[in-house]
């Protein structure tokens, strides 16, 4: 069977080269196509010929998805379409729609080629674990969950050989890799809550590859793909230090040696592992601040970290030379203008190399969704598909001066860079939102890539040059 992703976004998707890995190893073809890229989408298809079309999405993405699905059917109509991710395993009712055949929920390997075997031998796929099956007539097969895969080496290394047809993805001198699933914190703005609960008795929801086939797969693609850089995007990359990050450090700078980032958290890390992780080449790292009220972030968000910590950290990681950046949220219920300010102000004490700051939103499945819902916070008959993709230009939540903290976010980065500008920054979030606002925050986000090295310029222009302006067009 021959099975295409399409994706909006120019970049690397890890989900879609695990699952076209898989599916290859087990005997079907894999391609793929962003539309961005493409300046006669149906012809590609056309082309490529496919029995199934699939779609990874997020909550807000999804409506891209759908909007692009609704095209494929009415072009092809015997072309299947099966939609995976973290809005379909959060919101399978999304099956209802004409546009979608089939939902995957959580990890989708097998289930996804049990899917495409059945296809292949004119099989039943209504009984398949993880999907959910519309027929023809509107009615949906709500199967359940398959366990949770614990031994993920038993998966082939994923295969970013899809995007060799778009050269501005290929070159890229900077590549991702994450070294496990799951997470075990518990974040309430996270969906690894809601995920644990549709996992829950389905197996160890925290799992992690084995430290040689990290360090293997990384060999394989820096053979094949010459890096600069390198990121490991999970969401907390430094648990379990001693145990599995420490062993993985002693190879990594013997087999890999070069620089790069990851995400932390301060209460995961001391000295010991900062030098570490500095001796074997990290140049730079993402920590999750939040809030500067120790209120919003311990009691709303559920990070159970002080100020100290953090400041601590700071200290720690400016003293070994890593580059630090922040992430933030505004607008969380119980905000006011004032606790804004204090995570502003609290950023601009720890004057980390970039300030990222998004306006909290209750995506499906998240503890802040319930908590939204109960305190009656959002729009009147407010569902799903109503989330717009970026969590940067709004929200639905309604706080208490919901116009001056939108405006503040959008120049939270500019006022931790240049202090001095805070008093002008007071006195412009009383205007109404408008589009300088937005500018000065996009153009301040696209310096912070290059600042801590997510992606070099030439990169970046080339991504707007061949996707037909992409970062003109988004909203982050």
């Amino acid at each position: 069977m021959r099975i295409l992703y399409i994706q909006k976004d120019p970049f690397v998707n890890a989900g879609v080269t695990a699952l076209a890995a898989y599916c290859q190893e087990q005997g079907h073809e894999s391609y793929l196509l962003i539309e961005n890229a493409e300046r006669d989408l149906k012809a590609a298809i056309r082309r490529i010929d496919p029995d199934v079309v699939g779609f990874s999405v997020t909550t807000g993405l999804h409506l891209w998805a759908l909007a692009v699905a609704s095209r494929v059917k009415m072009w092809f109509p015997n072309v299947k379409t099966i939609f995976g991710g973290m809005h379909a395993t959060f919101y399978p009712e999304m099956a209802k729609g004409a546009a979608v055949d089939v939902v995957c929920r959580g990890d989708g390997e097998d289930a996804l080629v049990e899917f495409l075997d059945a296809l292949e031998k004119g099989e039943d796929i209504r009984q398949i674990k993880n999907l959910w099956v519309r027929e023809p007539d509107g009615t949906i097969h709500r199967n359940p969950m398959r366990p949770l895969e614990q031994n993920l080496d038993r998966f082939p290394f994923p295969d970013r050989s899809l995007y060799d047809n778009y050269p501005f993805v290929r070159d890229q001198k900077t590549e991702g890799f994450v070294t496990g699933r799951g997470c075990p914190d518990n974040c309430s703005f996270c969906f690894h809550v809601g995920l644990k609960k549709v996992m829950k008795g389905l197996g160890t929801y925290s799992r992690r590859k084995s430290v040689e086939y990290v360090i293997s797969e990384i060999e394989n693609f820096v053979a094949r793909y010459p890096l600069r850089r390198i990121v490991f995007r999970d969401d907390t990359f430094v648990v379990d230090y001693e145990g599995y990050v420490k062993p993985l450090m002693v190879e990594y700078r013997k087999r890999i040696g070069l620089p790069f980032s990851c995400l932390v958290r301060a209460d995961y890390m001391s000295e010991e592992s900062i030098a570490d992780l500095a001796a074997s080449g990290c140049f730079a790292v993402k920590m999750g601040v939040e809030s500067g009220n120790e209120y919003m972030r311990n009691k709303i968000m559920h990070k159970h970290l002080s100020n100290a910590e953090i400041v601590e950290m700071m200290r720690l990681f400016r003293k070994y030379g890593i580059m630090v950046q922040t992430s933030n949220i505004l607008g969380s219920p119980g905000e006011t203008l004032d606790s804004a300010w204090e995570t502003l102000e609290f950023n601009a004490k720890l004057k980390p190399e970039h300030a990222w700051c998004s306006l909290i939103q209750p995506y499906p499945g998240t503890t802040m969704q319930d908590l939204v819902m109960k305190e009656g916070m959002l729009p009147p008959g407010f569902d799903p598909d109503e989330f717009e993709q970026s969590y940067f230009m709004s929200t639905p939540v309604d706080v208490e001066n919901k116009r001056e903290i939108s405006n503040l976010q959008k120049l939270f980065p500019l006022a931790v860079r240049w202090p001095v500008l805070i008093p002008v920054v007071r006195e412009a979030i009383k205007l109404p939102p408008n589009r300088a606002f937005n500018a000065l925050f996009k153009a301040h986000y696209a310096y912070s890539i290059f600042r801590i090295n997510d992606m070099e310029v030439t990169d970046f222009l080339r991504i707007g040059l061949y996707t037909r302006n992409y970062f003109s067009q988004t909203t982050f």
